[in-house]
């Protein structure tokens, strides 16, 4: 392990698995009970409700509900493509069908395009170099 910048507060620190230093994780884990306390009353919010009742910056509120942490109520946040409220997931049911529609239509032209020889399989033809002088 060696020595990095702490991500959240620029702190250098000897690496570790949060990926931050020690000091901010004691702050995210601090954060992460107030979150949960303030969810315990509370069985429907936004992300920005909870943010404005907490003061807990809104990814890191995100990183708690998408790490699994933050279960038993129902939270709403933004899809990551469109902005629509969500509460499951990262993306929206439409931008996730555009995305896999993009996906097939892609496999369709790739399936009618001539597929071009791989260099393994092209063959090469060399000529016998002699030398006359």
């Amino acid at each position: 392990m060696g020595l990095t910048n702490c991500s959240e507060c620029g702190k250098l620190y000897v690496e570790n698995a949060a990926r931050i230093c020690p000091d901010c994780y004691r702050r995210q884990e601090d954060d992460a009970e107030t979150v949960v306390e303030y969810l315990r009353d509370v069985d429907k919010a936004t992300l920005d409700e909870i943010h404005q009742a907490t003061g807990v910056k809104h990814k890191i509120i995100l990183r708690l509900l998408h790490s699994g942490r933050i279960m038993g109520s129902t939270i709403s946040y933004p899809c990551e493509t469109c902005g629509t409220l969500i509460d499951a997931g990262r993306l929206c049911d439409k931008c996730s069908k555009n995305i896999l529609d993009q996906i097939r239509t892609d496999e369709r032209h790739q399936e009618h395009e001539p597929q071009s020889p791989s260099p393994k399989n092209r063959s090469r033809m060399y000529g016998n170099i002699t030398d006359k002088e």
